[in-house]
């Protein structure tokens, strides 16, 4: 499946923006503020439901009007072209459709044509809070196990049942702690095996594909998964729980569980949220979304990949690295500023899209 068109209506600065893209690689270019990662919104909008930023999605509305539209035409296998739709109003109100036929979410979507992106701000995945890597754990192992969701539901509920008797600090509710340390033991140990697990998996597919971004050795980037639970069995679990009540009550919050896991990127041995260049951590951010892009394929179709200002800090040998991965199969999108960071030929290969502040897309085949 590829995107043919995107049609947007009131979405930031843009009140309206049509731009057509071609299959394998497009390149959308154009100075700060015309819209370039407005494209990119958009599509996320629809196809997942949700934006490229954390945030409502109300707040994507123009500030001049009441609600926004979307729309997307897609193209199938079979060359049988559908319009995915989303509509917004400034009540938080959505409207999906297929074909003018309401949808109940983007689930519809997000299985035909599952996206992977990158935007500057995930950086924050490398440089931010640990929960952000915990959250990143979670959606690789999502993809894989489809109960991990449901785990990891019963495991917050039950996180929160005991956190609010620690804050009790009453000393003769220990047996009310027994059910829930119970649920904690069982899912959280589930959690930190599905993790450990799933990024044992991934992580020959990460190091390959830092090797053919960057020309490093694959063994030069390392991914580090930290649990104060693993090894443990639901037992053992259990009864550490048990004991850690009094010093968890001073805490006010349960000090053991995959809650507090994180996951290190080790570049030579150095930790690269405090240890890297913002180009090196960009690097491997990219690397990243391109080992999972490239896992997510199957049946040799890649998922649809949005590339939001990624060549500005990247090194001449890597753009063309770069280039040279995602011109391996699926229908790419990146934007950019400047045409020079592509080669003549990478341009002549692309469909590249010229967006001008208000004004129909100029589009070059």
């Amino acid at each position: 499946m590829l995107v043919r068109r995107v049609s947007l209506t009131n979405v930031r600065a843009r009140t309206r923006l049509d731009v057509e893209l071609g299959p394998g690689l497009n390149i959308l270019v154009g100075p700060n503020g015309v819209g370039k990662t407005t494209v990119l919104e958009a599509v996320a909008l629809v196809l997942r439901g949700a934006g490229l930023r954390t945030g409502a999605s109300r707040d994507l509305i123009n500030t001049a009007a009441d609600y926004l539209r979307v729309e997307v035409v897609l193209e199938t296998a079979s060359g049988t072209p559908v319009t995915a739709a989303v509509a917004f109003d400034r009540a938080g109100e959505r409207r999906l459709t297929a074909d003018g036929a309401e949808l109940p979410d983007a689930s519809r979507w997000m299985e035909a044509l599952p996206l992977r992106t990158f935007i500057p701000d995930d950086l924050r995945l490398i440089k931010g809070s640990p929960r952000r890597r915990r959250e990143y754990l979670d959606g690789l192992a999502a993809r894989v196990d489809p109960g991990y969701r449901v785990t990891l539901r019963q495991y917050d509920e039950a996180l929160s049942q005991r956190n609010s008797l620690l804050r009790s600090r009453r000393l003769d509710d220990d047996a009310q702690f027994v059910p829930w340390e119970r649920i904690l033991a069982d899912t959280g140990a589930a959690l930190a095996e599905a993790r450990a697990a799933r990024l044992q998996s991934f992580v020959g597919a990460f190091q390959a594909m830092y090797a053919d971004l960057t020309g490093a050795p694959c063994d030069s980037i390392r991914l580090i998964y930290r649990s104060n639970v693993a090894g443990l069995d639901a037992e053992t679990y259990a009864a550490r729980l048990a004991g850690m009540r009094d010093a968890d009550r001073q805490r006010t919050f349960t000090h053991l569980g995959p809650h507090r896991d994180d996951l290190r990127l080790l570049r030579r041995g150095l930790d690269m949220r405090e240890c890297a260049s913002q180009g090196e951590q960009r690097a491997a951010m990219l690397t990243l979304v391109l080992a999972e892009w490239e896992q997510m394929a199957s049946g040799g179709q890649h998922p649809l990949l949005l590339l939001d200002d990624v060549m500005s800090e990247l090194d001449e040998t890597r753009r063309r690295a770069l280039v040279a991965v995602v011109r391996q199969g699926g229908q790419t999108v990146v934007t950019t500023t400047d045409l020079r960071y592509f080669s003549e030929e990478e341009i002549a290969a692309a469909t590249v899209v010229t967006l001008q502040p208000e004004d129909d897309a100029e589009c070059t085949w």
